[in-house]
């Protein structure tokens, strides 16, 4: 026997019985947790859920089922129960994830229909998809889910029909799910990226990890803006095993015919992808069955960090700042001064600055004059890479932003897909992306694009831009934070306002100002500085609090 698409009048107040006078799925539930991992130290929670119930009604087998999608062990294992035979082993709850920003509301637009279904509307603050990859909504959007059931040769009701992928309360997704960065290389090989992905806490994390990062990283890093080590047919087979900390990843294809760089860079990415397991200190590899001869190799960058100090400009001069002290930058402080400098950019070396001043933007460098590179009028603070290109831009042109070369060079690089004026322009530490915060008639955005370079470090040009999810207070500034993450300063009444964005996660408020002109990042959220009107620098304190560090400057200049 088999329901329909639409439940009857009893259905529906059975199953508003069964939820306690709401028709609203419960975040809580017959659900526990247990940890997970081999050494099982308790520090990530995976749920369990209890199968269907002998006797259930269609509401409550519909109840149970979304409540056993908070239980992800052994692929759905438990959810899969609540599923007819036919449907059990073709539902993908990996599709997708809708991320509940309400109540899980079931419906039905026509209690007189004859056929007895149900439906579920559910409103939607973010999704996973089928990669991992997170998107917070702007707005929560409505979603209608359809379930139809039959019953087994038992007489007991089964789900025939349910949408692919699961439904987690927002307050539930972070015990159901884990962060888990995958780490690309940038083109230069000299450093690595964080990929940040979405899935589900469960001992098979290895195995999915290492799938994806075998896939490739997400569509903006595409074009070449990250690279990786593995050949395009390399496999995960038959999976990640793990022993006494050691994960061994057994891979076919192509991988143990490369030279010894590409096979030591091949198992640094799986390390450093593998590490955000607690259960995991060492990695072996085969190919085919046979161990990977890994070598050695040099060094690469994953952590980029700065001085703990703000940098910035103050009465005694520029470099690096305490209340009562300042230590200056050898071969630029002296020349960021003698500019007169109203912001600027420290490059990732110490060696050399990209200043703006009254005149224009500025190359700074320890061992040569100042270079005026950039004359145009209302020029932003620009930003310097890794490889020495300043970036310039007018303030009130989207599409002005160019990357200028220690010998002068102009390289224009169009951005269509800015719209308004900009307000702020950041290249990220590892200088593989720029971040650009902008202003315009549909309100203030913030904009993560990934740089395209030429063989010979070129940049050419922008990959596909993502576009992160902000509120509509218009935008002060806006800086990285680390490799991952990026913070805004925006308005907010006669204040201001710090928010953390996270690249592919969820976005954290960390307060408000009585004033706030500038935003520098620094080591991880702790080191986020924030000048007020008044020159003053404040910090966030230990309960999540603003507090003045006693400094007052005319600029923060940003550390790369």
């Amino acid at each position: 026997m088999s329901i329909g698409r639409r439940a009857p009048l009893a259905v529906l107040l059975a199953l508003a019985m069964l939820l306690s006078g709401c028709a609203g799925i419960p975040t809580g539930g017959a659900v526990g947790t247990i940890g997970i991992g081999s050494d099982d130290d308790g520090d990530e929670l995976l749920t369990l859920a209890e199968g269907p119930q002998p006797g259930d009604s269609p509401a409550q087998l519909l109840n149970g089922f979304l409540i056993a999608q908070r239980a992800p062990q052994q692929n759905y294992s438990v959810a899969r129960d609540f599923l007819a035979s036919e449907l059990r082993a073709k539902w993908s709850p990996t599709a997708r994830v809708l991320i509940s920003d309400g109540p899980i509301v079931v419906q039905s637009d026509d209690e007189d229909a004859a056929g007895d279904g149900l439906d579920v509307t559910v409103d939607v603050g973010a999704v996973v998809d089928s990669t991992g990859v997170y998107t917070e909504l702007a707005h929560p959007e409505t979603q209608n889910l359809s379930y139809e059931f039959e019953q087994n040769a038992d007489g007991e009701w089964r789900i025939s029909r349910a949408p692919a992928g699961v439904v987690v309360p927002g307050a539930r997704f972070t015990s159901t799910f884990g962060a888990y960065p995958l780490y690309f290389f940038d083109p230069s090989w000299r450093g690595v990226v964080p990929d940040v992905r979405w899935f589900p806490n469960t001992a098979s994390r290895a195995d999915r990890i290492v799938k994806e990062l075998l896939a490739g990283p997400s569509p903006w890093y595409g074009q070449g803006v990250l690279a990786t080590a593995f050949p395009s047919d390399t496999k995960l087979d038959p999976g990640v095993t793990v022993s006494s900390g050691t994960a061994t990843v057994a891979l076919t294809g192509d991988a143990g015919n490369q030279d010894g760089d590409a096979r030591w860079r091949m198992q640094e990415q799986l390390r450093l992808s593998l590490s955000a397991l607690s259960d995991i200190v060492s990695i072996e590899v085969t190919v085919g069955g046979f161990p990977l001869d890994a070598g050695s190799g040099q060094t690469v960058e994953s952590i980029y960090r700065v001085n703990d100090e703000p940098l910035g400009l103050d009465e005694q001069g520029f470099g690096y700042l305490t209340s009562s002290t300042i230590n200056p930058v050898p071969g630029i402080s002296t020349a960021v001064q003698s500019l007169g400098a109203v912001g600027g950019t420290l490059a990732r070396d110490g060696a050399r600055a990209a200043v703006r001043s009254d005149r224009g933007v500025w190359f700074v460098a320890a061992d040569a004059e100042p270079a005026l590179v950039d004359t145009r009028g209302g020029l932003l603070d620009p930003s310097i890479d890794r490889d020495g290109f300043v970036w310039s831009a007018v303030a009130a042109d989207a599409d002005s932003i160019r990357a200028i070369d220690a010998a002068g060079g102009v390289h224009e690089l169009a951005a269509p897909h800015l719209d308004g004026e900009l307000v702020s322009l950041d290249v990220s530490r590892d200088g593989t992306r720029v971040l650009l915060a902008t202003r315009g008639p549909s309100g203030p955005a913030l904009t993560v694009a990934g740089i395209i370079r030429d063989a010979s470090g070129v940049p050419i040009g922008f990959g596909d831009p993502l576009q992160l999810t902000i509120g509509p207070s218009p935008i002060v500034d806006a800086a990285w934070v680390d490799s991952s993450t990026v913070a805004t300063l925006t308005q907010a009444g006669d204040g201001a306002q710090v928010d953390l964005y996270r690249i592919g996660g969820r976005h954290d408020a960390l307060g408000s100002l009585a004033s706030g002109v500038q935003l520098v990042g620094g080591n991880f959220a702790d080191g986020i500085r924030v000048r007020a009107a008044d020159g003053t620098v404040w910090r966030r304190n230990s309960s999540g609090g603003w507090q003045s560090t006693g400094i007052v400057v005319s600029f923060l200049a940003t550390q790369q």
